[in-house]
């Protein structure tokens, strides 16, 4: 992302960016209630540091509604439903059909464990969904499979997606701890955006259409392949969670799974489930247990130049507990423009800025 203090950012009030995002989501033909739901998620994104999954992705929202790959008013149906399973067809649904399924998960998992498995849906950021459980004191899981960029090792053909995981839990006095991340090297969503900006990529993240490294963030759309997890020397682990991803988010929802994935845009499938520590002690007992993991890994004895020992999405966590106390969010001078090109094709207003 952008650095916030870089000169081109606009500083944006989070609530006049709220109104913004949902007029133009109902501008695109979303009820109010729908299109809440996506800017939620959106701008719980931003608010985290994670722009490639924040607001700069209202184009990508409109665009895929006008191109029918996303239904603007989904009718998420239930295909089977037992005590603790639930099978439902998101109908061509973003964010809303993932978050339902966790919201029943978390319902129907006291005691014990409960799944719910999504076919023709796209969740966008599996953290938000897995910190909902964690907040209701339950360890969660999310899982999507993505349009295939990776091959398996030694092969050329990209079968997997970046197929992106998440885990969280609840302690007791160090809030959720959560893990999102892709099982490639880093984030499809991050090459597109370098090379928007003209960027280099790290080394090792990227492969060029015969497998060999590149920086160059073009060559993905010229058949380069993403770099999974353990790239160079244990490809095979990072290609292998990409496989289990895929079973349970796509061989077991009944979604696109594989290279089916680019015949049918969109038909991506998701699982979520949620468990409960009381099936094993009592909760206090487990958050306990939670806080004094965290405390040895903060206790630890730290490298040179290390100033804290932070744990996965606790950077994130601060920078969202600053902004929103503050009110005001900065937006990178590509995802400003991005939203100024969305909101004039759609005739809604632009929010206001801050000191710019």
């Amino acid at each position: 992302m952008a650095e916030d203090n870089d000169s081109q950012a606009r500083m944006v009030r989070i609530s006049a960016l709220h109104e913004c995002m949902v007029a133009t989501f109902e501008r695109a033909g979303m009820q109010k209630e729908y299109a809440e739901q996506i800017v939620a998620v959106l701008l719980d994104s931003e608010l985290r540091g994670h722009e490639s999954h924040g607001v700069h992705l209202v184009r990508y929202v409109t665009d895929e509604v006008r191109r029918g790959v996303l239904h603007p008013r989904p009718n998420v149906a239930t295909i089977s439903e037992t005590d603790r399973a639930l099978h439902l067809d998101g109908d061509g649904g973003i964010v809303a059909p993932a978050a339902q399924a966790m919201r029943w998960c978390i319902q129907h998992a006291r005691g014990g464990l409960a799944v719910a498995g999504v076919r023709n849906c796209q969740p966008i950021a599996l953290g938000f969904y897995v910190r909902m459980a964690a907040e209701a004191g339950l360890i969660g899981f999310g899982c999507v499979n993505a349009i295939p960029s990776v091959a398996p090792p030694g092969g050329r053909t990209p079968t997997l997606g970046t197929n992106p995981f998440a885990y969280a839990a609840p302690t007791g006095q160090h809030g959720a701890v959560v893990f999102d991340a892709a099982t490639t090297t880093i984030a499809g969503m991050a090459v597109t955006l370098a090379a928007e900006d003209g960027r280099e990529l790290p080394d090792g993240v990227l492969l060029d259409s015969d497998g060999r490294p590149t920086t160059d963030p073009t060559a993905r759309a010229r058949g380069g392949l993403m770099a999974p997890l353990g790239y160079p020397h244990a490809t095979h682990k990072g290609f292998g969670l990409a496989l289990m991803v895929e079973v349970l988010a796509g061989a077991l929802t009944g979604a696109a799974i594989g290279r089916e994935i680019l015949e049918a845009p969109g038909a991506f499938g998701c699982t979520f489930w949620a468990l409960d520590p009381t099936a094993f002690m009592p909760l206090a007992e487990f958050q306990a247990r939670m806080d004094g993991l965290v405390e040895q890994i903060k206790q630890g004895d730290r490298g040179e130049g290390a100033d804290d020992l932070l744990l996965p999405g606790e950077r994130g966590e601060r920078r969202l507990r600053a902004l929103t106390e503050q009110g005001t969010v900065p937006l990178s001078a590509r995802t400003w423009n991005v939203l100024a090109r969305v909101c004039a094709s759609l005739d809604v207003e632009l929010p206001a800025t801050e000191g710019n």
